[in-house]
């Protein structure tokens, strides 16, 4: 049997956890002899090939990270011209379906956005979301009443970044400080990044990755792993993989309460989400959210067992590869 792991580098994002995914299937092969092949692929021409020259066989799995892609679309195409059933299985974290996604749900025309999910969603046999909220999301704006047995709240793969970080988080003690972990910003988080250095200095120190010039992710997890406090001012829902990396790393992650996020954390690490909307907003809510930063940071080891019970809960029920592997290999022969 044959298992593919297709990974559209155009939307992969760098240290993404779809880059994660064969290498993991693979140990569970090679540590379980199980009779099956892990082959990951990365251009259309290759997929097509492997159809032609009949090295695709009927009931092997083709699983895409990354649902968006129109690779989905490809490999349906050519599995029914060649008469070969194979089963396709897709994770949707992104798309014009979150409605203030700024990447996947621009401003504009919305409407050929969700021909392109609708197209990739009906040639997918199961379509796997983070949440309830994402998979809800997703039928009122994509699927509609089409095929909803194939839309599940499924764990994705995430529990890889136990082993990465556990060195960075027996390797240094908890500091006073606050973290601003992002590359890219906007002028509104360098405003309120710059008024947290001047309201908390002296007191609490605050790192803005980007005037570390763009930190490698190595040094970048060793400085969160550091901090009592990351701050993410999210607005839009997300996988929550920084939230996950945050809690592994005993780092408290301060994010907004909003849908798609909030579910993350418990509710001592939320804020008001008006509270960092605007410049406005943020100046008359500073005080509050200032009080809350001092209060995360001085009374840190309050919050340990928080940290440490939402770590395990996110294990359990978001990231667990377990229920990917038991999915993928639960009929496959060992040999």
């Amino acid at each position: 049997m044959r298992l593919f792991v297709v990974i559209d580098d155009l939307i992969t994002d760098e240290n993404s956890w779809e880059t994660h995914l064969s290498s993991m299937l693979q140990g569970y092969v090679e540590a379980t002899d199980t009779d099956c092949a892990i082959i990951e692929v990365h251009d259309s021409e290759t997929i097509k090939a492997y159809f032609q020259t009949g090295f695709v066989e009927i009931g092997d799995k083709f699983i895409f990270p990354n649902a968006w892609t129109p690779m989905t679309i490809y490999v349906k195409h050519w599995a029914e011209n060649y008469d070969l059933p194979v089963e396709l299985i897709g994770f949707w974290s992104r798309g014009c379906y979150i409605n203030q996604d700024p990447i996947y749900r621009p401003m504009n025309n919305r409407d050929w956005r969700k021909v392109h999910e609708r197209a990739s969603f009906r040639c997918l046999d199961k379509s796997y979301f983070i949440s309830e909220y994402h998979k809800e999301q997703f039928r009122i704006y994509i699927s509609k009443n089409v095929f909803p047995d194939r839309l599940t709240v499924f764990a994705f793969p995430l529990d890889y970044l136990n082993l990465e970080l556990e060195s960075f988080k027996s390797a240094v003690y908890k500091q006073d400080i606050i973290t601003f972990p992002w590359h890219k910003y906007t002028d509104l988080h360098e405003q309120i990044m710059y008024d947290f250095i001047r309201v908390f200095s002296g007191e609490i120190s605050v790192v803005f990755a980007q005037e570390k010039s763009n930190l490698p992710r190595f040094q970048l997890m060793n400085q969160l792993a550091k901090s009592k406090v990351a701050f993410l001012p999210y607005n839009h829902p997300n996988l929550g993989k920084e939230i996950y990396e945050c809690l592994i790393l005993g780092t408290i992650p301060l994010v907004p309460d909003i849908e798609g996020v909030k579910d993350f954390v418990p509710e001592e690490f939320t804020y008001p989400p008006e509270w960092t909307e605007n410049i406005f907003n943020y100046s008359r809510s500073a005080p509050d959210l200032t009080a809350k930063i001092r209060n995360l940071t001085k009374n840190y080891r309050d919050y340990v067992p928080l940290i440490d019970e939402y770590k395990d809960y996110l294990y359990e029920h978001h990231f667990d590869s377990e229920k990917i592997i038991t999915q993928l290999f639960e009929n496959y022969k060992r040999n």
